[in-house]
């Protein structure tokens, strides 16, 4: 059978193989070993050929054996063993400054965290009264107990000690006193400190460098940190000092200007009675407006005889009233400049008269007229409302150049992220404005033109455009912030920056109602009404205060970049950046004044005189005068009558 064959003639070779097997496992592993000790022998050989090499080469030098690096082998260590121990103390030094520049910081950051909390002005308040106990002698208890010992000598000496005791007490608490006096004006100061001035100090950068190189250990990144020192270095030497020295000298000037300015305050101050002289005016006034009120009461027609003396100061108020108005129109774009004789604003004569006219009303029992005349209780309230709408505009100039002004320069000065974040996306609101603004400036008041010539308007979109400025505007305010402190105060700032011309917009709208009030026609023609209703024509049309509105909403952000703008120029001088820029306080304060000037002589000019001789007319009335009989009979010959009521 060949199958069968076929099989025994494999299972003998198979047999075969299992006996060869183990003597080649052997044969292998002899292989292996011999072949170990053979990679040995050559490794002996070439250690035995080096060692020859290098007999030879000892044999070359002959007599000049001492020569031979091998002989250099224990300075070199000591040299390596120098540079290691050399490098390690490097570290260590390294490491220590390392450490002495985050205390530092940390120093730092804990004091100023310090100074500008409430922790100074505890101290301040701790130190600046005095204690009720260090007046008290302190041995008076025991003063008749050593009297009784015999101990008199002992009493003299301890009031001595105890006087000496008071003595350092006072000069301690005097240098405390002035040590936190010094601190506060450095913490006034330190508040202006630009935050990366700070941030890129010299000991933050070193210790920036340092710990760079301690944690590569890199040569080349040594020599980086090393050039980046050197250029911090050189950059720090070569600051301008010439610009310095004028910056410090335009300082210097400004105040110098201050001071002689504040002395003259000063010196007015006094000859007009002191600080006291205030309290006792208000006192006095109260004291005679007490008096009228219980004369009027106590005797018989003394209320129509003061009627008639406020008709009369009423009107001479509103003389003057006029007067100033009419100089306010004549002068112009130099209204912002305005001042009277005695130095006074004219915004501060138009708010003192106007006061004086509110004050005069108020002696008036005006309620009582009501019923019979509802002319005169609307009169009355727009006087007192165009009163308002001048202390408003007052308080506008007041609480910019003493509330947002020093924070404007603070913030900016400081660089406060807020703050330049807020006066990026104010800019970004009006470089997204179509045209530029003086551009639409320009258009409504063409528009405003045409509307009062009762014509077609080419400028119909500059009211649209001016809504759309608006709005963004108003989503810039309302606009939601990070819950951080330092991203919300550049926004507050801006809040209450525009406030302060929200509240002046809010209370003319409030006017507004009581303008449209119609006069009667006789009234018209009287002088005072006549000169009043001229001046404020613009004011009696809706339609026209609505331009004028969008106009003056221009103007406020106009004056508001402004001032940021003069602001980031300071501080850019401030840092040596810019140019020299630095103004004075009248120059900072110059553009609200401007809008402020533009506001009365637009929005506030003969609504108050008006306002004021309808109430006159009104009181006249009621006293049964006729006035439109006055008038006709007065007007024989001329157009108007002016109305003067003098009563003796």
């Amino acid at each position: 059978y060949p199958g069968r064959n076929n099989a025994v003639v494999v299972f003998c070779f198979s047999s075969q193989f299992l006996a060869v097997l183990p003597e080649v496992k052997e044969s292998a592993e002899n292989w292996l070993k011999e072949h170990d000790e053979l990679e040995a022998v050559e490794t002996r050989l070439q250690e035995c050929h080096q060692q020859m090499a290098l007999i030879k080469e000892i044999e070359a030098y002959g007599p000049n054996l001492n020569n031979h690096p091998l002989y250099a082998i224990s300075q070199k260590y000591t040299s390596y063993k120098k540079a290691k121990n050399a490098v390690e103390d490097s570290m260590k030094a390294l490491v220590k400054i390392l450490k002495d520049f985050d205390t530092q910081i940390e120093t730092f950051a804990e004091t100023n965290e310090v100074i500008n909390g409430p922790q100074l002005m505890a101290w301040v308040q701790e130190f600046s009264g005095t204690k009720e106990d260090e007046n008290k002698p302190i041995f008076d208890h025991i003063k008749e107990f050593l009297t009784n010992a015999g101990q008199s000598s002992m009493i003299s000496q301890c009031e001595q000690a105890e006087t000496e005791l008071n003595q350092s007490i006072q000069q301690t608490h005097h240098l405390v006193r002035s040590c936190l006096e010094l601190l506060s004006q450095y913490v006034a100061v330190s508040q202006y400190y630009p935050q990366s001035q700070t941030e890129y100090h010299r000991v933050v950068m070193f210790r920036k460098f340092l710990a760079t190189a301690l944690e590569s250990k890199s040569p080349e990144v040594c020599r980086e940190v090393s050039n980046q020192m050197n250029a911090l270095l050189a950059d720090s030497n070569n600051t301008d000092s010439s610009q310095i020295t004028a910056y410090n000298f335009r300082l210097q000037t400004i105040h110098a200007e201050a001071s002689a300015n504040l002395n003259k305050a000063v010196e007015r101050l006094q000859a007009e009675g002191g600080p006291d002289a205030l309290v006792l005016a208000q006192e006095a006034y109260m004291e005679a407006k007490a008096n009228i009120s219980n004369w009027v009461r106590t005797e018989d027609g003394a209320a129509a005889a003061l009627e008639c003396v406020v008709i009369g100061m009423l009107c001479n108020l509103n003389r003057r009233y006029l007067m100033l108005e009419n100089g306010a129109q004549s002068a112009g774009d130099c209204l912002v400049d305005l001042t009277s004789r005695e130095g006074e604003w004219f915004l501060d004569d138009m708010s003192a008269l106007s006061m004086q006219s509110v004050e005069l009303l108020s002696l008036l029992p005006l309620q009582s007229a009501s019923a019979e005349d509802t002319t005169l209780p609307i009169a009355v309230e727009c006087v007192r409302n165009a009163n308002l709408l001048l202390a408003d505009l007052v308080q506008l100039n007041y609480n910019f150049s003493t509330i947002i002004l020093p924070e404007a320069l603070k913030k900016v000065h400081s660089e406060d992220p807020s703050a330049l974040l807020m006066i990026t996306e104010l800019n970004t609101v009006i470089m997204n404005t179509p045209v530029p603004l003086n551009d639409l400036l320009a258009q409504l008041e063409m528009h405003l033109r045409y509307l009062v010539m009762d014509m077609e308007s080419p400028a119909n979109g500059a009211q649209l455009l001016a809504a759309e400025l608006r709005s963004r505007y108003e989503a810039l305010l309302s606009a939601s912030t990070p819950d951080s402190e330092g991203q919300s105060a550049g926004r507050m700032l801006l809040m209450g920056f525009n406030g302060l011309f929200a509240a002046v917009e809010l209370r003319a709208r409030e006017l507004a109602d009581h303008i449209a009030v119609p006069t009667p026609p006789a009234w018209r023609k009287i002088d005072h009404i006549n000169e009043a209703m001229h001046m404020s024509a613009a004011l009696q049309s809706p339609v026209l205060r609505s331009v004028l509105e969008d106009i003056f909403l221009v103007r406020r952000i106009q004056t508001v970049a402004e001032v940021f703008a003069m602001c980031v120029n300071m501080a850019r001088a401030f840092n040596g950046v810019g140019p020299l820029t630095l103004y004075d306080d009248a120059a900072l304060c110059k553009p609200v004044r401007r809008f402020t000037a533009e506001y009365v002589l637009r929005g506030v000019v003969g609504v108050h005189s008006k306002a004021l001789a309808c109430v006159v007319c009104g009181l006249l009335r009621r006293a049964r005068l006729d006035l439109r009989a006055e008038v006709e009979q007065k007007e024989i010959g001329t157009h108007t009558t002016s109305i003067v009521y003098n009563q003796s």
